[in-house]
């Protein structure tokens, strides 16, 4: 996480009373279709300082850009970096029923306070610490906007002592340099060095750290006695959640857990456990139905025992798409494709079969085969492409490519 988001000066400006007005008149601005330069060029004409001009600008963009996910969003203040990082609310929200029982907790790496107002609003007592003064003086004024209390210590998420009582909460940042990071070592700060400055809170109260979607079970740094959980909202998996001492699972190694967004925390939509892994899934011929598995229960690898529930198997050996004689009926943890013609992988092969079919669109997609989508799509001449219609699965099989061409089941 950057050590100086914003400067602590210019953030106490930006939620005092003048400061917020100014906000709320940027992002009405914004919301009207004004161009941001403009109006960065405007605010300093105006006699507002460079720097909080820029502030004003850029919470207003993020402000306009957090709606989709937090209703009160016209009431929060973040910085595009701390919107960045900040969780998925519902996501927050699930995670934070591990932790409410608590009867304090510390939130590390805060940011501007999602997790943190998460916690809070589920009854944890709280300290919020972060490195960055200005992000914890937004996080306050976010607590005081929603009517809860958080505490907050400048401090560095390594550097702070461990508590003496009671779990930790960390969301150390999840990309360098603007990718998302896969090791747990090159999370900021790094998850193991974290995992061990907290020895003492690890095997006892619990840590929770949150993880980009990509580590893996694998991750040598993951620790032996440590529950991992893969999460995704709606059909996107957004992030993953080391547990460990008393807030894991006992006996659980990977869980996957699907959510609606504005489905309530105590009743997701699906979540499954495994300790260690199951039986692998044989690989054999392509059948009437594809499934692709829920990534989260992908990255769980929890999609052979899936596979095995409904009668599947995969449809290659390196693979983790399904496929089943027979149509298994709708799950949450797998989206169904009834298989309409298995071809060749080629362009001429897939255009005469849609071509002496009926008119609908169609769409690509790549299942581990390396394939130059936009030549494929030219030799589709003539035909159209888009949504709500037939895809066009490439596949790379146990015994080559092909191309299946599926449609919803009915």
């Amino acid at each position: 996480m950057d050590a100086h988001d914003i400067d602590p000066p210019v953030a106490a400006w930006l939620v005092s009373e003048t400061g917020l007005a100014h906000l709320a008149s940027v992002t009405a601005d914004l919301d009207g279709g004004a161009d941001t330069l403009a109006v960065g060029s405007r605010l300093r004409t105006s006699g507002i300082d460079p720097h909080r001009a820029a502030a004003l600008v850029g919470a207003a963009v993020t402000r306009r850009r957090a709606r989709d996910r937090w209703p009160d969003a016209d009431r929060l203040v973040f910085t595009r970096a701390g919107l960045e990082q900040a969780s998925d609310p519902a996501v927050s929200r699930w995670r934070a029923r591990r932790l409410a029982d608590a009867p304090h907790l510390e939130d590390r790496a805060a940011g501007c306070g999602g997790d943190s107002l998460a916690l809070a609003a589920a009854g944890a007592s709280v300290t919020a610490i972060d490195a960055d003064e200005g992000r914890l003086i937004l996080l306050r004024h976010n607590a005081v906007a929603r009517g809860l209390t958080v505490d907050t210590v400048v401090a560095d998420a390594l550097v702070h002592p461990p508590p003496a009582t009671g779990p930790v909460h960390a969301d150390p940042g999840r990309r360098v340099d603007g990718r998302r990071v896969r090791r747990l070592s090159e999370h900021r700060p790094s998850v193991p060095a974290l995992l061990d400055h907290l020895a003492s809170v690890r095997e006892g109260p619990g840590v929770a750290v949150v993880l980009g979607p990509g580590v893996d079970l694998a991750d040598p740094d993951l620790p032996a006695d440590a529950e991992l959980e893969f999460v995704q909202v709606g059909w996107q998996l957004v992030e993953a959640v080391v547990w460990t001492g008393a807030l894991r699972q006992s006996g659980v190694r990977a869980t996957a857990t699907v959510l609606d967004r504005d489905a309530s925390v105590d009743r997701p939509t699906a979540t499954r456990t495994g300790g260690a892994r199951g039986e692998r899934l044989r690989s054999g011929p392509i059948g009437s139905v594809l499934l692709e598995v829920a990534p989260a229960a992908v990255r769980a690898r929890l999609h052979d025992d899936i596979g095995a529930e409904v009668g599947a198997h995969r449809i290659a050996d390196r693979r983790a798409l399904l496929t089943a004689p027979d149509d298994p009926g709708p799950s949450p943890w797998y989206r169904r494709r009834v298989v309409e013609a298995v071809l060749p992988a080629r362009a001429d092969a897939v255009r005469r079969h849609l071509a002496a079919s009926d008119d609908r669109p169609y769409e690509l997609v790549l299942h581990g085969l390396d394939t130059d989508l936009a030549a494929f799509r030219r030799g589709l001449r003539g035909l159209r492409s888009g949504p709500g219609g037939r895809r066009i699965e490439l596949v790379r099989t146990d015994d080559g490519a092909v191309a299946i061409v599926t449609t919803d089941p009915t």
